[in-house]
């Protein structure tokens, strides 16, 4: 009965199960065409059913933000146009402890610091899935774009993995009964 319920729950798609998490690391060799800007910043992403939430970092050391948006359908190398605005960023002085300033925008921020969570598509979750969207962080010096980085899906455990890790623990439970 235990292993059949570890099945089911296994072989399950992976939306039916609840949020699938996203990523994008936002560098300016990304950008199209390539800047020498070393800064990193990261972006993630949830998307449950068809909403899209977001919150993306970036370091205030080399650049002043003027905004970012989610562009696609593009591959790397390649640019697309506009699908979402991510707006304005806020600014994080950083603290007395030695972390550094930062940007950040986020869908749970109140406009114009962030928008949404994003109403998708069909298509357009099909295209998110298929790492065919991007975000770019634009600035004064480079408002076409400053930093960029490709979402991609976070990969999920291996469902054999889990399953395995289910059998074992049933034996060892069934063990222990016996």
């Amino acid at each position: 009965m235990v292993m059949l319920a570890l099945v089911a729950c296994a072989v399950q798609p992976a939306q039916a199960q609840g949020a699938i998490q996203f990523r994008a690391i936002l560098t300016g060799s990304n950008e199209v065409p390539p800047n020498s800007d070393l800064t990193i910043g990261t972006a993630t992403f949830t998307l449950e059913g068809n909403s899209l939430s977001y919150l993306v970092y970036v370091p205030a050391l080399t650049f002043l933000t003027s905004g970012g948006t989610i562009s696609g359908p593009a591959l790397p190398g390649v640019n697309g146009p506009v699908i979402f605005d991510l707006g304005a960023f806020i600014y994080h002085s950083g603290s007395s402890f030695g972390d550094p300033p930062f940007y950040s925008s986020g869908s749970s921020l109140p406009p114009p610091f962030g928008t949404g969570p994003f109403t998708l598509s069909d298509g357009q979750i099909s295209q998110l899935e298929s790492g065919l969207w991007y975000v770019n962080i634009a600035s004064g010096p480079q408002p076409d774009g400053q930093l960029r980085g490709q979402i991609l899906p976070v990969p999920e455990p291996p469902t054999v993995a889990l399953l395995c890790s289910g059998a074992v623990l049933a034996a060892i439970f069934y063990r222990r009964k016996s």
